[in-house]
């Protein structure tokens, strides 16, 4: 079986977020918590695609197809709480490549200095 020509694969986006609360908060947990609120939101049929590619504790990443920003963006918006920790979600962009949404986002959150602000 042929692998299908990039112009037929579908575009991918990737969402970089951070969550603002108390407490060590696991990538799996994180993990359950956002297929959960994408299924009571938009029911089982019309739940978006998305897959966590990495969180450490404070931020991270996640992958859906670029028609899908939105749903992914909401659900974000609405998760209050983490296996009994509050949270405060907060959206810092969206990429088109990995590599980007690291460098864009990820890495100056990391560098960010409380000082600034950010």
């Amino acid at each position: 079986m042929k692998a299908l020509p990039p112009s037929l694969r579908k575009r991918k986006r990737y969402i970089a977020f951070r969550f603002i609360g108390t407490g060590n908060i696991e990538k799996s947990e994180v993990s359950d918590v956002l297929k959960n609120t994408t299924i009571q939101l938009f029911g089982e049929l019309n739940a978006p695609k998305l897959r966590l590619i990495e969180f450490d504790g404070e931020a991270g990443m996640v992958m859906c197809e670029h028609s899908e920003v939105d749903k992914i963006k909401i659900t974000l918006t609405l998760i209050e709480e983490i296996n009994g920790k509050k949270v405060i979600p907060l959206i810092l962009g969206v990429a088109g490549t990995i590599k980007s949404c690291r460098r864009k986002y990820l890495e100056v959150l990391r560098n960010a200095d409380s000082a600034n602000g950010i």
